[in-house]
């Protein structure tokens, strides 16, 4: 009888732990789905801005540095919160950019502007190192962008 009794309450506490994990893991898929988002606006925003300063728009490139540092820390809190593997990184952000193809420019413009803000958060608390990478990764990537035909 007591086993019975400790069995059915371990099986609540199974069932409950259970319940509040799937909406907790639903909104790790949401918020991974709108950095991917995110990053994918940034990088055709940076591409844009690269394709400028190539063209002789050298003023430019203070604006593309901050558009990748902002994207390195978002990049940076997706692996912190957990996103290690790179081919599922890819994957999601390819996603991004398939499912943006149909978004007018209007929807562009107005989820760029919220990652922006997000990004700006980020940075605002992320710690030494955590904007250190986000520096290094604007830079490599930076350099990568404008040396490249």
């Amino acid at each position: 009888m007591a086993f019975r009794f400790r069995a059915s309450i371990a099986l609540a506490a199974a069932l409950s732990s259970w319940s509040l994990w799937t909406p907790a893991h639903a909104a790790d898929e949401v918020a991974r789905a709108d950095t991917a988002n995110c990053i994918a606006l940034m990088q055709t925003n940076a591409d844009e801005l690269a394709r400028q300063i190539k063209a002789g728009d050298k003023a430019r490139e203070p604006a593309l540095r901050t558009e990748l540092t902002r994207a390195g820390a978002l990049i940076a809190r997706s692996y912190l919160d957990g996103l290690h593997d790179s081919d599922e990184a890819k994957a999601r952000l390819k996603a991004a950019q398939e499912g943006q193809t149909t978004w007018d420019d209007e929807r562009k413009k107005t989820v760029h502007q919220a990652c922006l803000q997000r990004a700006d958060a980020e940075l605002a608390v992320a710690s030494g190192p955590e904007r250190f990478a986000a520096s290094r990764f604007a830079e490599v990537r930076l350099k990568r962008m404008l040396s490249e035909p």
